[in-house]
Order: structure tokens, then C-alpha cells, then sequence
């Protein structure tokens, strides 16, 4: 089940559209940006004490560290909150949610896409399926996201479950649209990611589509993030899973640079 949020500043800012992304990423890691810039604002402090080389070294580590924060937070900004236009708005465009009767919404707490995609879904059943494991699911960034969110206010019926990689509490051959926005990379597992889109095909229609949105572990998303980026996976990992699970990719594209979105259905036979 989901976590209740205990927050009582926070709750308008992650449920606001125009820079969610970026309190997200802040507030969920806020002990590593803490860290960070205390390290940063001693080194350059220290560093004026020292002579050279360790001066240059110290400089350099200080001002490297802020810098790797900021890059985070501005690149948090433009993929997720700049424009008119987000992530999960052109997922459901290209996914045609509109005209869809089910969609499966998998998620592992964090609901910053769901309010998203609920805007652009009006008819039909939405089920919300919360895929969070405890025992395999250490990141404590997770965590935290998933005791800040604030709750989910919306007229529509949703129907809320809890699911496991290699159990969706859902029907064969049932789902117009499942929905994947930046959840399925918390499965480090490889079993649990391929038993986790084997379910989707399972629960898909045969012209039902799977929309999926992932950071890469490329070069770009190293240069902006760092460490962070091996709590990602590659994007042609990603694909090699799809393939095994039975799915044809029928569309592919980058999102602003940093993440891939997807479009997958039930191969035929």
C-alpha cells in the first residue's frame, strides 16, 4: 500500500505541474545535496588556507561537487518541468490514452506522472498498482519519495493494488494502456525486470500498448548525474528485456536528451 505523506510544507509543491520534477529530485535526495554542498563550501573555504598543489586540488574537488549538484538540478528542470509539454503528456499522446477504456498505471510510489497522465484520462478504469518491495528495493531516495508524496486528490475512481514483478493482481488480455514512468529501473534484479514486462504482456491486449519512460546509462546522463546514473540501465538493455518478454517496439524516441519513451504491444501469435 501506499505510504500516507508526513510532509507539511512540501505537499503543494510536489503536486504542482510547473516544477515538481525539481522539488522531487531535491527533496528525495536532499541528504546527498546536503553533504555535497557542505563539502563543496569547505573545500573552497579550506582551500584558500592552503598552498598549491593541494590549493588546486581542493578548488577543484569543491567547485567540482557544487557543479555536479546545480548540473543535476538544471537538467531535473528541462527534462522534467520546462515547457508547456512534460514527459508523461507526450507518452500519452503517443499512446492515444484518450480513447483507452483500462489503463494499468505501475508505479513504486511516486505519483508525479499519475497526476500527470489522470489530466488527459477521463472515461474508463484506472488502476493504480503500487509495486513497491522493501526487501529488494534498498535506495532510500525511494524511500523518502515515497513518504513525502503527498496525497493523490482527484474526482476520479481509481482503483488502487499492490503487485509483485512476477504478479499483477490483473487479468490476462485486459489492459488498453499500462503506464511505466521512471519506476521500472527500481527493479535491480534482471529477473524482476523481465518477469515484470513478461506480466505487462500478459495483461495487455493484443493491441494494447505498453508506454515506458527511463533515464539511459550514457554518457550524457554520467556527465549530468554522476554516480546517480548506475541506478539506471541502458537503453538497449531495456529493449533485449522487451524482446524476451514477447513485446514488439512500435515507437521509439529521447525525451529532451536524458530519457527514452517507448511504445510496446503483444507480439502477434
Amino acid at each position: 500500500m501506499f505510504v500516507k505523506s508526513q510532509s507539511k510544507f512540501f505537499p503543494a509543491l510536489l503536486s504542482h505541474r510547473q516544477y515538481s520534477g525539481t522539488i522531487s529530485t531535491l527533496l528525495h535526495n536532499w541528504p546527498i545535496f546536503a553533504g555535497a554542498l557542505f563539502f563543496g563550501l569547505v573545500a573552497l573555504a579550506v582551500s584558500a588556507l592552503l598552498a598549491a598543489p593541494w590549493r588546486w586540488f581542493l578548488l577543484a574537488g569543491g567547485l567540482g561537487t557544487l557543479g555536479l549538484m546545480l548540473s543535476i538540478l538544471v537538467a531535473s528542470y528541462l527534462v522534467y518541468d520546462w515547457g508547456s509539454r512534460r514527459d508523461y503528456d507526450r507518452l500519452a499522446e503517443l499512446g492515444d490514452m484518450g480513447q483507452a477504456n483500462v489503463v494499468i498505471d505501475l508505479t513504486c510510489g511516486k505519483l508525479r506522472s499519475t497526476r500527470g497522465v489522470l489530466s488527459r484520462f477521463q472515461p474508463g478504469h484506472y488502476f493504480l498498482i503500487d509495486l513497491y518491495d522493501a526487501e529488494k528495493m534498498k535506495d532510500y531516495a525511494l524511500r523518502r519519495a515515497r513518504e513525502l508524496e503527498p496525497p493523490l486528490e482527484t474526482k476520479q475512481r481509481i482503483y488502487r493494488r499492490s503487485g509483485q514483478a512476477n504478479r499483477l493482481p490483473l487479468p490476462h488480455n485486459w489492459a488498453d494502456i499500462i503506464f511505466c514512468a521512471f519506476s521500472l529501473h527500481e527493479f535491480q534484479d534482471t529477473a524482476d525486470r523481465e518477469a515484470i514486462l513478461a506480466e505487462c504482456a500478459r495483461v495487455l491486449k493484443p493491441h494494447g500498448r505498453l508506454l515506458i519512460a527511463e533515464h539511459d546509462r550514457d554518457w550524457l546522463n554520467t556527465l549530468i548525474f554522476g554516480p546517480g546514473v548506475f541506478s539506471f540501465f541502458p537503453a538497449a538493455e531495456w529493449e533485449q528485456h522487451m524482446t524476451r518478454a514477447g513485446l514488439a517496439i512500435k515507437h521509439h524516441e529521447r525525451w529532451r536528451g536524458l530519457v527514452h519513451l517507448w511504445v510496446a504491444s503483444r507480439k502477434p501469435g
